[in-house]
């Protein structure tokens, strides 16, 4: 009986590259990534100079290797993110060049920027004294100059509480640093980055969502709801999606981004399989996942969706539906090797998780929901399987993270 697992062999090498991620993470020992990768590499060599009567009986020896080297890889990745969340603080101010490289969050008496320091190769968040021009002095892809002494992070010192020093070195921030009026110049524009022209873009959206003249709750909603932009959300606003289950609606994420990819495969389906131009269905599908992607700023959260997806729609048009586990193992591996910190991103388990859900359970719950009888019914019953679906995979994860399960979310 031939091993159903043999259909999606990159699953193998995801548990292996997180083996190697989740190694180096907790021991931080940089230098057993090459241990590993040099086994691996032996193993794999050895394999060609089995005599030929024990190749068979030998033939796990290259798979071996392969996961072994794997496991290096992921150990390697770690330890290299691991450098760039380090940092020796001066305890002095001293001088900086920095590049803005997202939108300015609003705080209480300051304007938090995220910037990247390309002569240290570090990134920090510097906070402004608030100030109404400081928005419109600084955009993402400023460069400026700045003085100032960087300090580590900080809790607030109950255990209970939210671990951000631990959240912000994920992100490879290395610290925070505070800016007064007087102390920064903006020296230029680093233009030519696709990561900022993309900011600068969901910000002309965003200049157009105002110049609506909506009413500062609907703008902000708006806002959130299409591009994941959530800096103009009030406290009691967000408190009030948390309390019904569906604050995921405001941060766009593979929810959006599945809306599309739905949305185009039902548009598209007229386009049938055996046609010539099939192949046009899925690189429309995928242009618009990017294009939507770039609006939004690209942030992380979309990047690892619209991956997901563009994978997805490859899948579904050269493989048969039961390899589509292998091309979820292909996106989570693609992604990690990229960056090894999205293992620990809340949003990138969800996301994983649940789709994988939704193709494991999709189909069993199916059989015992009422039989649909005409398209309507048919749409209606699909919308509650897949809903029931993530929500089953995904509640562990929820529960673990935040402490309660809003019923109402279903």
């Amino acid at each position: 009986m031939r091993n159903p697992l043999s259909k999606i062999p990159f699953l193998f090498l995801l548990l292996s590259l997180i083996v190697g991620i989740l190694f180096q993470y907790y021991f931080k020992n940089e230098y057993i990534s090459i241990v590993f990768f040099l086994l691996g590499t032996m193993a794999m060599l050895l394999s060609y100079f089995v005599p030929k009567d024990r190749r068979f009986s030998l033939r796990w020896l290259f798979g071996l290797g392969v996961v072994l080297a794997t496991v290096g890889i992921g150990s390697f990745s770690t330890a290299h993110r691991q450098h760039l969340s380090e940092y020796t603080f001066s305890g002095t101010r001293n001088l900086y060049r920095g590049i803005v490289t997202d939108s300015p969050q609003e705080k209480a008496k300051t304007v938090a920027y995220r910037v990247f320091l390309p002569d240290e190769d570090k990134q920090v968040v510097c906070y402004f004294q608030r100030d109404s021009l400081i928005s419109d002095r600084l955009n993402p892809g400023d460069e400026f100059l700045f003085y100032g002494e960087i300090q580590p992070f900080r809790n607030m010192g109950n255990p209970d509480d939210f671990d951000y020093v631990r959240y912000m070195y994920n992100q490879n921030f290395v610290g925070s640093v505070y800016v007064s009026s007087d102390a920064y110049k903006r020296i230029g524009e680093v233009s030519s980055n696709f990561k900022y022209q993309a900011l600068r873009c969901r910000q002309a959206i965003l200049d157009f969502y105002k110049a609506l003249d909506l009413k500062e709750t609907e703008y902000a909603v708006l806002s959130a709801l299409t591009l994941g932009y959530q800096n103009e959300l009030s406290d009691d606003l967000k408190q009030g999606f948390r309390t019904t289950g569906t604050v995921h609606v405001l941060s766009v994420s593979g929810l959006h981004v599945g809306i599309i990819y739905v949305m185009m495969t039902f548009l598209l389906g007229f386009v049938h399989r055996n046609s010539k131009y099939y192949w046009i269905k899925p690189v429309l599908i995928i242009l618009l996942l990017w294009g939507y992607a770039f609006i939004t700023g690209l942030p992380p959260s979309v990047i690892r969706a619209t991956s997901m997806f563009s994978l997805v729609a490859i899948g579904s048009a050269l493989l048969r539906r039961s390899q589509i586990y292998n091309t979820i193992s292909v996106a989570a591996f693609l992604m990690l090797l990229y960056n090894s910190n999205y293992l620990y991103d809340v949003g990138f388990q969800l996301s994983f998780i649940a789709v994988f859900g939704i193709f494991w359970l999709n189909e069993p719950i199916l059989k015992y929901l009422p039989k649909p009888k005409n398209t309507f019914q048919n749409f209606m019953v699909n919308v509650v399987s897949v809903s029931f679906s993530a929500q089953i995979v995904t509640f562990p994860l929820v529960v673990f993270y935040f402490h309660q399960y809003s019923f109402l979310s279903i």
